[in-house]
Order: structure tokens, then C-alpha cells, then sequence
């Protein structure tokens, strides 16, 4: 006799466990499990159909259990959250189709659409009520004194914040403290998974579909949840940027498959490195041997220290460590970076601690590409200064000096 023991929830996340149990009478029947696997991601759609036989675990002289954990095989298909095509995307779907070449009815608790979602949970629960300790954005910083703190920068990298939702609660508003709006209620500006709502996000650029320019507008994001005509408020406290001569945007997936970035308004040096000569034949006699060298690899390295961090954007930082998809703002673009860093640092913080991270850009280049950037000049010398003998007169770094400049 075959039957099932245990099946996952109906929303799973990819790198937590997604455990089917199927009990058998005896080892001779271990059974062969088909799953149909459906992926979402931004620019295609797909279906996979994998067959498992997994490997029996003895209850009792009569019973065996045969466990399958399907996150190693459905984590190659979820990757991140992303927004295309009017809903959020980065997802899977999977159900168990047929034991043993026999269809799977869903009166068996089998048949099951489960869903998905990228990374953990990061501790929030789907079906009971969150913790009025724990915010439910899907951002790897903790609280700082009931809010999350950001900086407008970082708003404008992420580009979207993504809330999580309990079944626990009735409903929910978004809106923020901006005075200048007419209408500072968001909730129809939110989008979700195509039939699922325990996920949505929120813009938080200039986007076609935003009301406003929250990350420019705003000082306050507040998700309000109602459970038993109780209402709850989670907020997202927006800063300013402080007023520094260099700062600089990293952004990360997390660890909830969401994206974060993080403001460092340390100096940054660049610190790059040349690979050592490859050296050839080119020509060689009894009297003489003549080499060349290969044009050498550049790898482009920065360091640059933090300045002090507070304890919630210390979480942010070792998960950004420890992200596969780092990027840095370089000249205007986003560039994959690996950032490295001793994170080590007082449990409680007495004194500020600042840490230096070392940012090495993926792509290596073989030719460098100059800066062509400059100051366009007046087309006529009417503009500059000039001496009695009509020579143009220059500042002490030979720039021309314009009459009005």
C-alpha cells in the first residue's frame, strides 16, 4: 500500500526545506515520484518534469518512509524577485503528478499548485500573525528603534521594496506622510504574484506605473495591517543622504531573494592590478632569442571604508557579503562586483566601528578605455581672456580662462 504522509505547504521558499513523504508497506515497492516543476522568471517561462525515486527510511518491520526534499532541485529554477509584465516574477510552481506511473488525484492531498518563492522566509510566517517585534519587508537590516531606516539613494537602487503578508490579517493600506500629494494612499499602486497576495512590492522610483517619487517625496513609507479590527503600522524611515564629497551605491540580492543596497560614503582608492608579463618567442638563433609580451589583464579593485555603521546596517553589510550577485554604481553604471571584508565587530556597539571592504570588479579588460569627458569650449575666442598680443591666457593648470568664468 502506498500513500501520502506529508506534503509541503502551499507557499514554500526555495532554500528552506519542501519535504514529500510517501509510506509504503514494504521496501519493494519504493516508489518512483513525478513532479511538474513551472518557472517564471523575467524574460521566459518554463515547464520541468523530474521523476525521483527516493531512498526508504525503516519505521517499523512493515512501514517505510520515503522522504524527498525537493529544495536543492526547485532553488535552480528561483532566483530573485523581479517586476515584468505587471506582476512579480522570479518564482516557481511544483506539484506531484503521479507515483509510480499513477496519476496523483487532489482529493489525496497531492494534486497541490504549490508555489515558490525565491530565497528564506527570513523568520516570517505565512499563516499566523507576525510578530509586532518583526517587520514584514523582506529586507536582511533589522529595526533601529521600531523603523527601518533608509537613504533616498538606496530607495532609488532598490527600486522596489517588497512587503510580506500573512493570511493572518484581513487587510492592509500603503501610503506615506507626503503633504504635497493629494492622495498619499498607495494600495493601488502595489503589485503582486499572479494569484498569490501573501507578496507584493511597492516602486519606489520614477516609474510609469508609481503615483510619485516616494524615494524623492516622502519621509515615512507606512504598511498598515488590520487583524481583528486591530491595526498595526510598519514603517520605513526615509533620510536624506548625508552631505558628503564621495558616496557610493552598492546594491545585492539578499537572502530573501529581494534586492538592498547600501549607501558608503567612505573614500574610495583605487587599488587595481596588473597581471604579470606573459612573455613568447618571437625569433630565436644560435646567437639570440627574441620575446615578446602579451598585452596584460587588468583587474579593476577598489577599497573603501564604511565610516561608522549602525547595528542594523552592520546585518545589512554581512548579507551583502555573502550575496552570488553584488553590484556597485560605477561612472553612471551598475557593474557586478565581489565585495570582500573582515566583518568582525563588538556584539554591542559601544564606540563606532567602521570596516574596509575590497571591491573587485568581475570583468577583466585587456585596454583601457581613457576619459574622454571635457568641458565643451566656446566655439569663438571672443570668450576668453587675452592678452594685448591676442594669446589666450591660461590658469595654472592650462586651462583657458573665460571672460565670465
Amino acid at each position: 500500500m502506498i500513500s501520502i504522509a506529508q506534503i509541503p505547504s502551499e507557499v514554500c521558499f526555495a532554500v528552506e526545506p519542501i519535504i514529500y513523504q510517501i509510506s509504503t508497506s514494504s521496501i519493494e515497492t519504493a516508489p518512483v515520484l513525478s513532479f511538474e516543476i513551472g518557472y517564471f522568471n523575467e524574460s521566459f517561462t518554463g515547464m520541468a518534469i523530474v521523476k525521483i525515486q527516493p531512498f526508504p527510511i525503516k519505521v517499523t518491520s512493515e512501514q517505510y518512509i520515503h522522504e524527498v526534499d525537493l529544495s536543492d532541485i526547485i532553488s535552480a529554477y528561483v532566483r530573485k524577485y523581479v517586476i515584468h509584465d505587471g506582476s512579480i516574477k522570479g518564482h516557481a510552481t511544483f506539484r506531484l503528478t503521479s507515483i509510480n506511473n499513477t496519476n496523483v488525484s487532489a482529493d489525496a492531498n497531492g494534486d497541490i499548485n504549490h508555489k515558490c518563492l525565491p530565497g528564506t522566509s527570513g523568520g516570517l510566517s505565512i499563516t499566523s500573525e507576525i510578530s509586532s517585534k518583526v517587520h514584514p519587508f523582506l529586507l536582511a537590516r533589522g529595526n533601529e528603534q521600531g523603523s527601518i531606516h533608509l537613504y533616498r539613494s538606496e530607495l532609488r537602487a532598490m527600486e522596489h521594496i517588497y512587503v510580506l503578508v500573512s493570511n493572518a490579517y484581513q487587510n492592509y493600506t500603503i501610503e506615506t506622510d507626503n503633504r504635497q500629494s493629494s492622495d498619499q494612499d498607495l494600495s493601488d499602486k502595489k503589485i503582486n504574484i499572479t494569484g498569490l497576495y501573501n507578496i507584493f512590492g511597492i516602486w519606489t522610483g520614477g516609474d510609469a506605473q508609481s503615483q510619485y517619487y516616494i524615494c524623492d517625496d516622502a519621509n515615512t513609507l507606512i504598511v498598515t495591517f488590520l487583524h481583528e479590527n486591530r491595526p498595526r503600522a510598519n514603517t520605513i524611515a526615509i533620510n536624506d543622504d548625508p552631505l558628503t564629497d564621495e558616496s557610493y551605491i552598492i546594491r545585492w540580492t539578499n537572502s530573501m531573494g529581494a534586492p538592498e543596497a547600501l549607501l558608503i560614503t567612505g573614500e574610495l582608492k583605487d587599488e587595481s592590478e596588473i597581471t604579470d608579463p606573459e612573455l613568447y618567442i618571437s625569433n630565436q638563433t644560435l646567437q639570440s632569442t627574441i620575446r615578446k609580451q602579451k598585452r596584460r589583464t587588468v583587474t579593476t579593485k577598489y577599497t573603501i571604508h564604511t565610516g561608522y555603521l549602525t547595528p542594523a546596517r552592520i546585518i545589512a553589510l554581512r548579507d551583502m557579503l555573502s550575496s552570488e550577485e553584488v553590484e556597485m554604481k560605477i561612472d553612471g553604471q551598475w557593474v557586478p562586483v565581489s565585495v570582500t571584508a573582515d566583518p568582525k565587530h563588538a556584539v554591542r556597539q559601544r564606540e563606532p566601528e567602521s570596516f574596509e571592504l575590497t571591491i573587485e570588479v568581475l570583468e577583466q579588460t585587456r585596454y583601457h578605455k581613457p576619459n574622454r569627458t571635457v568641458r565643451p569650449l566656446p566655439s569663438t575666442r571672443a570668450a576668453f581672456l587675452q592678452d594685448n598680443s591676442g594669446n589666450l591666457i591660461l590658469d595654472n593648470n592650462s586651462n583657458t580662462i573665460e571672460e565670465n568664468g
